[in-house]
Formats: C-alpha cells, structure tokens, sequence
C-alpha cells in the first residue's frame, strides 16, 4: 500500500531522517533505509553541547534579550551610561557585532568563557577570508558583508552578543571609551570606512555614537546632551521620549 510517508511502520528513524529505501525490497528480507539526517546541512558535524559555564552565560543572555523584546518590558535600558530606549538598544548590539569582526581578535578578552572565544576565533578567520576573496573580485564586492552579516548559528551569535553586551554595559562613557577604543583603532586598520560606516548616526544611539565617533580631546562633552523628554527609570508604557539621560547609579 502506497502512503505519502514513506516506512510510516519504522520507528527506528527520526522523523527528520530520509526514510527512502535504499535498495529494492525483496522478499523476505528488509533493506535499510538511507537515514540520512534531513535536518542538518551536508557535512554537518554534530553538534556537541556547550560546557556548563558556557551554557549558563547564553541562557542569561536570551532572557535578557528576551526581556527587552517583551511588549510589556522595559521601555529603556541601559547603554555606555545612558538611559536609552529598547529598539536603539538593539540597534547598538547590531553595530558592534560588526566592529567585533572588524576588529577580531582586539574583542577576543571580552568572551565570557574560553569555548565562545574559540568558537569566535575560527568564525572571524573565515569572515576575513570570505571579505578578501570579495574584494578580488571584479565588479561591485560587497566585501563589508562577511563582517556584517549577523550569524546563522546561534552558538556564534551568542558568542558575538555577549561581547557586545558587554561593551555596552560600562558604566559610563569614559570606561566605554576605554574599552572600544583598541576595537575601533584595530577595526580602522583593517577596513577604515567600514569602521566609521558601522558607527554611523543611522546605526547606532547618540550616545554611542559620541564615545565612539570623538577623540578625548575632541570629545563632546555627554552632560551636554539633552533629553527630549523625561524617560522613567523603570520604563513602562509611557516612556515615548526619543532623548537621553544618564544612568544612574543602581
């Protein structure tokens, strides 16, 4: 009898596995089927799961992350010490997941467990050599997309979050500063408009723009930002201001 799924009986496959057979059935004896995993790419090694101190680090990132994107959680969160609103948040963490690339391995000291900046050192290898094979070629390169394009795997893209979580949770804009600097100056060395382009006023809050766009010296002062608007401390629906203001201290 035909059925649409082919060995509906053999409860030896995963349902993600190829059920086809591999040789005609003969009479009296059962061929195999070809089992191959469906699920995963061709040449996929399996997956091995992370230690526990690793594991523990990406489960606390998602909740955070996860926090942020609930409709009823905070309206503000904090960023190199300022107080600004969710979604430029997340606009901050897209930006320097691409600085982190830019400039690997200046980021590598700030992996939150040896196996996530191993995991970063073969991801950014390969991203520098898909960029310099782009930029060999003849035509429109798009040599910026091996930096910026956010990974697949979610393993490596917790890997690069939590960097970048990192970086954003400095108390404040001087400590930012110090930490993103070696990142920016490594970043300008390898694609110097690349480095400014991913910290363009379009990509990334004005705070983080001001830290990471201005020498010392040069430096806008911060206290000089304004606020928009008043933004509560604790968020909630009626935090609509696009401004900014200092964190405070916890």
């Amino acid at each position: 009898m035909n059925t649409i799924i082919a060995r509906p009986w053999d409860e030896d496959l995963h349902p993600t596995q190829c059920r086809t057979t591999i040789a005609p059935r003969t009479v009296g004896r059962l061929q195999p089927a070809c089992g191959a995993q469906l699920a995963e790419p061709a040449g996929a090694v399996p997956e091995i799961a992370p230690d526990p101190q690793t594991l523990e680090h990406l489960l606390g990132l998602q909740r955070r992350l996860l926090r942020l994107l609930d409709p009823a959680g905070p309206a503000v969160t904090p960023s190199v010490g300022w107080l600004i609103r969710a979604a430029d948040y997340f606009a901050d963490l897209r930006a320097l997941l691409g600085l982190v690339f830019l400039s690997w391995p200046a980021a590598r000291s700030f992996a939150a467990t040896p196996a996530l900046a191993e995991a970063l050192d073969r991801e950014a290898e390969e991203r520098l050599a898909r960029a310099a094979a782009l930029r060999d070629r003849p035509g429109k390169q798009h040599s910026s997309r091996p930096f910026t394009d956010p990974p697949l795997d979610p393993f490596l893209m917790g890997a690069v979050l939590g960097i970048a979580e990192r970086l954003l949770d400095a108390p404040d804009e001087e400590q930012a500063r110090e930490l993103m600097l070696p990142l920016i100056h490594q970043a300008s060395r390898v694609d110097q408009a690349l480095s400014i382009y991913l910290r363009r006023e379009a990509w990334v809050s004005f705070p983080l723009r001001i830290v990471s766009m201005n020498r010392p010296r040069s430096m806008m002062a911060m206290g000089d930002i304004i606020a928009c608007g008043p933004i509560p401390r604790g968020g909630g629906s009626g935090a609509r201001s696009k401004g900014y203001r200092r964190r405070e201290p916890w």
